[in-house]
């Protein structure tokens, strides 16, 4: 498309009007004596086409496409305020692109628009006073980006019959829209079937965007279903989560939702709770979180979906009484049960948190206990529902214990029952055995165990022997007695003594921990061991563990 740089829309009429603005003036190329071209009419050898100079081409009709942005009037700006139209701008400016093209090109044969057909027929019809028709030569409209980026590849399916139709999974819809809009019945059909083939799971997003900014229920709904059926085994939720809350209904809604409930109920806390927390009333949530849509709750959610829930209740009824309001609703019932189901991991254990920090948390922080920001009569009844669980459960292991010691206990007792008649068989046996025994073999048999039983006599002679020797040699180990040096006398003044040169105190009971005197271990070891029978004498403690206790040490008594 060429836009003209000297023309500005001030003004619009919606469906294809003029805005009452003259169309750009074409004028014949000036050109200078080297730079004419050799024709006798200052044209190329060039095909007919709409991107070409429109002197040349010859042009007798023109499009002009005013680009605005989504919003309340949109695809069709069918409004007559301009003003309430977002236009998309260019360096202040509101951006269009402007098409040269022939009536009989785009008004003609089986790819024409039949809408501006009808619309040029009609106005070459009707004749001006002084014979000219210019007025009728513009076709000026509004349209959003997308569309009017595929507007010249509409042009290209009406000039070039042969040629393929430049069709994507980006520009699809909108070249659906612009077939419907133009009423080009050929467009329709080729985009339609692509949509119709193209559509699958991993770009139903993308048409379902495109369809709903356009308006297109068909493709909207197909591409609903399709994201429907696939939503469980969908893998990035970013781009559901953007959807505008009427289509994520839909969605949920649909007859074709695949969706395992426990996930279903992740999906619609996380759009309602934390990305439209705003837009949601307390019946659209209702509505998405019925018993046949979402049986089962994910225990992860329980509380948060519960605690959204009672928000979005009294935001509609602040003066309810919220134990009336559980007595018949499905929503917090189940919930409630959820979160009782898994009390020790949603709601014990983040209250023991609670409990362990209270002091260091700020007061504006919610609690890690979820269940603490409901109101106090939930609350209570909540825990009552924990604590019947909790009971439950603790039955439930106690039953359990008491059927696997039983299962135990007749395990013994089976193979007890077994060893017996075994040990019964072996005993008939032996009997049996020595019944057949003759005296012969039983003699032999005896001297055999006479002469093991001498054997092992000697041996224990022999232990015994080696005990005594250990015992006499371990008594040649001695405690080091607790003599020590109480001092030194100085050189200088005998009168003097340097206690910090004892050594280690001879009675730890006396002297330690308060009166322990001295650092230094004993110097020799005792040369004379006769003198130390005596027990009393005999608790030196010497070694310094380095941790405030004196151990005792041993010495070993060379005869």
């Amino acid at each position: 498309p060429r836009s003209s740089p000297n023309k500005t829309i001030s003004s619009s009429l919606p469906g294809g009007q003029r805005s009452g603005i003259p169309p750009p003036t074409r004028v014949a190329p000036i050109t200078s004596t080297s730079q004419q071209n050799t024709r006798y009419d200052g044209v190329d050898d060039d095909e007919l086409n709409w991107r070409l100079d429109s002197y040349a081409m010859l042009s007798d009709y023109t499009i002009i496409v005013r680009r605005a942005l989504p919003g309340p009037h949109a695809p069709d700006f069918e409004i007559d305020d301009a003003n309430a139209i977002d236009f998309s701008m260019d360096s202040g400016t509101p951006k269009f692109d402007s098409y040269y093209v022939h009536k009989a090109m785009i008004a003609v044969g089986s790819r024409r628009s039949e809408l501006l057909g009808r619309r040029i027929r009609e106005a070459d019809s009707t004749s001006r006073p002084d014979g000219h028709s210019s007025d009728v030569n513009v076709h000026e409209t509004i349209m959003l980006e997308s569309a009017a980026d595929a507007m010249g590849i509409v042009l290209d399916f009406c000039y070039y019959p042969d040629k393929p139709l430049e069709i994507n999974i980006h520009n699809a819809v909108p070249l659906v829209y612009l077939g419907k809009r133009y009423k080009i019945r050929a467009l329709i059909d080729q985009s339609e079937e692509f949509v119709h083939t193209h559509l699958e799971s991993t770009n139903a997003i993308h048409f379902l965007l495109d369809s709903y900014l356009y308006q297109l229920d068909d493709i909207l709904s197909r591409a609903i279903d399709v994201t429907a059926a696939n939503l469980g085994a969908t893998l990035d939720f970013n781009p559901i989560y953007k959807l505008p809350p009427e289509l994520f209904r839909r969605i949920i809604l649909s007859k074709d939702l695949n969706c395992d409930s426990e996930l279903l109920s992740l999906i619609v806390y996380s759009y309602c709770g934390e990305h439209h927390a705003e837009d949601i009333d307390v019946e659209y949530l209702r509505e998405l979180t019925k018993q046949r849509l979402m049986p089962e709750i994910d225990s992860k959610v329980a509380l948060m979906l519960l605690k959204f829930y009672v928000d979005l209740i009294f935001a509609d009824d602040e003066n309810c009484d919220i134990m009336d309001v559980l007595v018949g609703d499905s929503l917090m019932q189940r919930c409630i049960a959820v979160a009782a189901k898994h009390w020790q991991g949603e709601v014990y254990e983040p209250l023991m948190v609670d409990s362990e920090f209270n002091e260091k948390r700020p007061p504006a922080q919610e609690p890690t206990a979820i269940h603490r920001a409901l109101p106090t009569k939930l609350q209570n009844h909540l825990l009552e529902k924990c604590i019947i669980e909790a009971k439950n459960d603790f039955d439930s292991e106690r039953v359990k214990k008491e059927a696997q010691q039983s299962e135990k206990q007749a395990e013994i007792e089976a193979v007890t029952k077994s060893c017996d008649a075994i040990v019964r068989d072996l005993q008939n046996k032996l009997r049996e055995s020595e019944k057949n025994e003759d005296k012969k073999s039983l003699e032999k048999h005896l001297d055999k165990l006479e002469a093991t039983m001498l054997e092992m006599e000697a041996e224990l002679e022999l232990q015994k022997k080696k005990a005594e020797a250990y015992k006499q040699e371990l008594q040649r180990f001695r405690r080091v007695p607790g003599i020590h040096n109480f001092g030194e006398v100085c050189k200088k003044d005998p009168t003097v003594v340097d206690k910090t040169k004892c050594t280690y105190s001879g009675n730890p009971d006396h002297h330690y921990p308060l009166h322990r005197r001295g650092d230094r271990p004993p110097t020799q070891m005792p040369s004379m061991t006769a003198e130390f029978q005596n027990l009393a004498k005999e608790n030196g403690y010497i070694y310094d563990d380095g941790h405030g206790d004196l151990l005792p040490v041993f010495y070993y008594v060379n005869k």
